[in-house]
């Protein structure tokens, strides 16, 4: 699963954090039930995973140190142990707390 985070205002904390709440509220609005279970809530657990297990000051210092701005891709595994963001040909890993 890919999930796009735009830093181009934001650290990459912020921007997850916007983008979880962002999923939630259209998880409340949606009616239609399939795409709340294939769509929306794989992608709510893979980021509040991310946002309570990721060192995001280490991340943020990556970030930084390559350039990273504009939209990057989570990518989200089965193993969410092995997300990593990808932008342009970098990938970047985060420390797990």
């Amino acid at each position: 699963m890919e999930i796009i985070l735009d830093l181009s205002r934001n650290c990459i904390e912020t921007a997850s954090k916007k983008e979880h709440e962002r999923l939630i509220k259209c998880y409340f609005r949606s009616s239609d039930a399939d795409e709340k279970e294939k769509l929306i809530e794989p992608r709510i657990t893979a980021l509040k995973y991310f946002l309570e297990k990721a060192d995001f000051l280490d991340f943020r210092h990556q970030c930084l140190k390559t350039g990273v701005n504009g939209e990057v891709i989570l990518i989200v595994p089965q193993r969410f142990d092995d997300m990593h963001v990808r932008f342009n040909q970098a990938r970047l890993y985060p420390k797990w707390k």
